[in-house]
């Protein structure tokens, strides 16, 4: 009778030992530096902010048009109620020289010069009625007007408004011209000075001279 010869059992091996797997740190990125995290807790409330509020106005526009005209309406107020006019320079008049309540007698400054550009020697007469020396309106006339002089007159700018111990008024207003030459155009300026009060019968021009006249440098 035969009997199968025992196996043979292979002998234990050894475990393979693993290898131990340096780990190397990562870098952080530039967004998780402490700087970049204090940077983001700082204008994250902002920025959310924002956009509840960009959310809001998509959901509710009727209500957000009523706050944007009523916030503009409010700036506009607010602007005309401090400096007399209203932002932008709407409704600002440089004749009015805000002298206790008053224009100061700006009007009767821009009557005169407007009188002067369009030739109107009687409302000079009229304007000048109260002046201790009136200037000769003719002669005016004659050599700065546009009518005659042929000047065109291009901007008016009131220069500077100061208010004197005595109640007057002194202001200095510049204005741009120029004339056609057989060379071209000419372009000049003249500056004139006047002072004005407040008086019982009303604002008044009390004096008017021309400082200078001349061509630009």
């Amino acid at each position: 009778m035969l009997t199968p010869t025992p196996t043979q059992q292979k002998p234990d091996q050894p475990a393979e030992q693993k290898k131990p797997v340096k780990t190397t740190p990562s870098r952080r990125r530039a967004g998780q530096t402490p700087l970049a995290l204090f940077v983001k807790g700082l204008f994250r409330p902002l920025f959310k902010g924002l956009y509840y509020i960009l959310t809001g106005m998509r959901t509710h526009k009727l209500l957000t048009l009523i706050v944007v005209l009523l916030l503009l309406a409010s700036v506009f107020v607010t602007n005309y109620l401090a400096v007399g006019y209203f932002p932008f320079g709407i409704a600002n008049d440089p004749f009015n020289f805000h002298v206790h309540g008053t224009n100061g007698g700006g009007d009767q400054v821009k009557n005169w010069l407007y009188a002067l550009r369009n030739g109107d020697s009687s409302t000079l007469t009229l304007l000048d009625k109260d002046m201790s020396q009136p200037p000769d309106v003719n002669q005016l006339v004659s050599t700065y007007s546009q009518t005659q002089a042929h000047l065109y007159w291009k901007t008016i700018t009131v220069m500077g408004v100061y208010t004197e111990g005595d109640t007057t008024v002194d202001s200095i207003v510049e204005v741009d011209v120029s004339a056609n030459g057989p060379g071209g155009a000419v372009t000049g300026f003249m500056i004139w000075h006047f002072v004005t009060a407040n008086l019982t019968i009303g604002p008044t021009i009390l004096k008017v001279n021309l400082v200078d006249f001349r061509a630009p440098l």
